[in-house]
């Protein structure tokens, strides 16, 4: 369910957070769901263990995710609207779109591609 960009200049211990919680947001884990283990998803990503740890253990500050020892890793009982994930998710935001307005995209550029993301519109182009 996870799946890992490569390419992208996003670290992949940062992937995995957002994917985790996108996968949350969308009701593929709810509330006290057990999540897949450190280990599991080290060898189904081929991915260092430290690096999902290193995501999880962020997660995990961020409340959105919680460990019972000797049990394994759960999701919290209100990981969406998290109001740390929220400022994170506005502090990346406000960073782009500063960077946005320094190369000359106008607000309304903006707005319409805000838009075109809420309303349906492939986020990802």
């Amino acid at each position: 369910m996870i799946f890992i960009d490569y390419h992208s200049r996003t670290p992949i211990y940062e992937q995995i957070k957002e994917q985790i919680i996108m996968l949350i947001n969308i009701g593929v884990y709810k509330p006290d769901d057990k999540l897949p283990s450190i280990r599991n998803l080290s060898n189904e990503l081929n991915i260092n263990v430290n690096t999902i740890k290193r995501a999880f253990g962020e997660l995990e500050h961020d409340g959105v995710i919680y460990s019972a020892q000797g049990r394994g890793v759960f999701v919290s009982s209100n990981p969406i609207g998290n109001e740390k994930i929220i400022s994170s998710a506005l502090d990346d935001i406000k960073a782009v779109v500063v960077s946005g307005k320094t190369k000359g995209v106008t607000e309304d550029a903006v707005h319409s591609l805000v838009a075109e993301i809420y309303n349906g519109g492939d986020s990802n182009d």
